[in-house]
């Protein structure tokens, strides 16, 4: 595992210096400003709803925003994809993959998906005629230049066992935090005060301004949209499943609303549910009060489940 790292290693910081010195080139997408929404740590650092609240800040402000994202997992025909535009959503969430879908369905801005951001950063500014890209991970694809590199730092693992995938959770070295604009510590209310000090004094050399999130429950709601207060899980015996890729966090989340009790189905993450493994979880859910999931794993679902609960998330900055 040690040697992949390695490898993997090599590989990135051969791929960065090209690109830092020129050899290999970003292209701007001229007349739209593109800020990126990323991280250095593999998963889990929050970016869906951090996404949707920087969509939101800019949509409040006049301006006209479009989300891209690489669309990760979808499986469509054609790479771009227009996901959804201002009135409707065009696409389902096996072509998408579940990120852009949900934020299709939470938010009435144009969504795309393209592996070639720049791509679809084009497209988004000629046939969506946006003003703002909110770009949905990327800082590790530097083909697209971006005006702003907003990185996501997980209070819960914020430096990735300090080894790169796939011994440890790094994308690439936590050097190039020299290349992103702003720092944010999400899940700070995962954490005590004085972890949260320790990380932000490792950030500081880097120079960057450094922000801190929460990321917290917001509601329930069932598969009909129906909104559920989060106290209708306390003292009840609760089954979660998902297929994200921090579920610790989720865990973590729907044992502080107090349920008499917890029981957990994992799968890896962005994992594609198949009729049965729905029928199973429906089954083994008739000897609880409730079965509850993420906002991320609802959308793979086309079965209904009976007592299904999704828990929904919000991020805000601190």
């Amino acid at each position: 595992m040690k040697i992949l790292s390695l490898i993997y290693g090599s590989v990135i910081f051969i791929r960065n210096k090209l690109y830092d010195l020129n050899i290999l080139k970003s292209k701007k997408a001229e007349g739209v400003e593109v800020i990126c929404i990323g991280n250095v740590v593999a998963g889990g650092t929050g970016k869906t709803p951090a996404v949707q609240y920087f969509v939101k800040k800019y949509l409040n402000e006049g301006k006209k925003v479009g989300i891209l994202s690489r669309g990760y997992k979808g499986k469509r025909k054609e790479d771009l994809l227009l996901v959804r535009n201002d009135k409707e959503i065009l696409a389902t969430s096996a072509e998408s993959g579940d990120e852009a879908y949900l934020h299709a369905l939470n938010l009435k801005v144009p969504v795309a998906v393209s592996k070639d951001r720049y791509k679809g950063a084009v497209y988004l500014r000629d046939i969506c005629k946006v003003d703002i890209i909110i770009m949905d991970d990327g800082f590790q694809h530097r083909k697209l230049k971006k005006d702003r590199n907003i990185i996501l730092i997980d209070a819960t693992n914020p430096f990735g066992g300090n080894d790169y995938l796939p011994k440890g959770r790094l994308r690439e070295s936590l050097e190039s935090l020299k290349r992103a604009d702003e720092l944010i510590i999400t899940k700070s209310n995962y954490i005590n005060n004085e972890s949260l000090e320790k990380i932000k004094q490792k950030l500081l050399k880097y120079g960057k301004k450094i922000s801190v999130a929460t990321f917290s429950e917001e509601n329930f709601y069932n598969m009909n949209g129906e909104e559920k207060e989060l106290s209708i899980v306390k003292d009840k015996k609760i089954l979660i499943f998902s297929s994200i890729a921090n579920p610790k966090i989720f865990y973590e989340t729907v044992k502080r609303l107090e349920p008499s009790e917890i029981e957990e189905i994992k799968f890896e993450d962005h994992h594609l549910y198949k009729p049965e493994e729905i029928n199973n979880i429906s089954e083994k859910g008739k000897d609880y009060d409730y079965i509850v999931t993420t906002e991320k794993d609802i959308v793979k679902i086309n079965e209904k489940i009976d007592k299904l609960l999704v828990l929904k998330m919000g991020f805000k900055i601190v």
